[in-house]
């Protein structure tokens, strides 16, 4: 593992009452077994936590590559999931994932921090924390948190999911911070959002056949394009999909990654 990037000892002392970045390396294994990685940030600030990929900081109108785009609510442990549609409007989910950990009697180094092993059940899966009681931050990547220190590693048992804290450091003057605007996200139950994506999983060119029934031509690269030619396009669409689509954390939640792309 690089070197984490910390402070002093003042700085772990006080650093969870101040504005505060967390950088985090996800890897995530598609069912491909591909591997994907991810640069995540988690930033502490006025009550409320932020996961978003890094990315996301030179232009937050694109949606997350992760799929894990999440602002937790401190007061109340609310958590807003932002989500996207298949024609990338976002949308944001609201709930309230309380994960019962089980703080194990057993430690390890990272670099010059001992941290201490924690395991749950959340989401269908299996999960291991390795958390820093040093670091008086009550945090974690994505929807995990609530451990007596900040969650340095996390994985699941079947090692679909890494995360990796690599650094962590107070906001100054020039932190360039996410610029995303969360009213503009319309407000959709996990059910809602789940027939949404099932239903355009299951016929990704429902408009277009419609537009063909009804008469309509249709010209797709110059190339008159028939209803044989959608169906054909359906298919290397859901293969592809099956490929490229982020694994789901929560299995139970959302149902459509499960029916729809994993079978």
């Amino acid at each position: 593992m690089g070197k984490i990037t910390l402070v002093t000892a003042l700085f772990l002392a006080t650093i969870f009452m101040a504005q505060t970045r967390v950088n985090y390396n996800l890897k995530i294994i598609h069912p491909d077994k591909s591997e994907r990685k991810y640069n995540m940030n988690l930033d502490v600030e006025g009550g409320k936590s932020y996961f978003y990929d890094e990315k996301l900081l030179e232009n937050s109108k694109y949606p997350s590559k992760s799929n894990q785009f999440l602002v937790h609510q401190q007061a109340g442990n609310e958590n807003i999931q932002i989500v996207y549609s298949h024609e990338n409007l976002p949308f944001k989910i609201k709930s309230d994932d309380k994960i019962s950990w089980k703080v194990e009697e057993e430690f390890k180094q990272i670099d010059q921090y001992k941290v201490q092993k924690a395991t749950a059940n959340f989401g269908e899966r299996k999960w291991t924390a390795w958390f820093c009681p040093e670091i008086l931050m009550m945090e974690g990547p994505y929807k995990f948190r609530d451990l007596p220190g900040l969650i340095f590693e996390l994985s699941d048992s079947e090692n679909i999911f890494f995360y990796q804290m690599i650094g962590i450091e107070k906001f100054k003057n020039d932190t360039k911070k996410l610029s995303f605007d969360f009213n503009k996200a319309q407000e959709i139950t996990v059910e809602k959002y789940d027939k949404l994506m099932g239903d355009f999983l299951e016929n990704p060119f429902q408009k277009q056949r419609n537009q063909l029934g009804n008469g309509v031509e249709l010209n797709i690269d110059d190339k008159d394009v028939r209803v044989q030619d959608l169906n054909k396009m359906t298919a290397e669409f859901q293969i592809n999909i099956k490929n490229t689509y982020p694994p789901a954390v929560e299995m139970d939640q959302f149902k459509f990654y499960k029916e729809k792309i994993l079978n």
